[in-house]
């Protein structure tokens, strides 16, 4: 048992080691969760790299929206719920809830 773990384990180095070294020609798919926590985004300003998606996760108990007008909107997060954006460009996304406009929060892109 003992032996198959440690087979296991080397495998995984070898594994990790192939894909550190693809470079830039491949590009691993990267996700981070901004939580709704009852009137506010937390983390208030996270920053991904380009190409991220950030789920915005509602761990409250109302609905919320995640909107830059003209960028992204999730529409509405129903309690429970979550939505995705995918940042393709880089730049500071400043974004609110419209249901609730003094909740704000930032996503950096780099």
């Amino acid at each position: 048992m003992a032996l198959a773990v440690l087979a296991f384990g080397l495998a995984l180095i070898g594994l990790r080691g192939e894909i550190a070294s693809a470079g830039e020609t491949a590009q691993a798919s990267r996700s981070a969760t901004v939580g709704v926590v009852s009137f506010a985004f937390k983390p208030a300003t996270m920053t991904v790299g380009k190409g991220s998606t950030v789920v915005f996760a509602n761990k409250s108990n109302i609905a919320h929206t995640a909107t830059r007008g003209g960028s992204f909107d999730t529409g509405l997060i129903k309690p429970g719920k979550s939505a995705s954006v995918r940042f393709k460009q880089k730049g500071t996304f400043a974004y609110h809830c419209t249901i609730h406009p003094f909740m704000k929060g930032k996503i950096v892109v780099d």
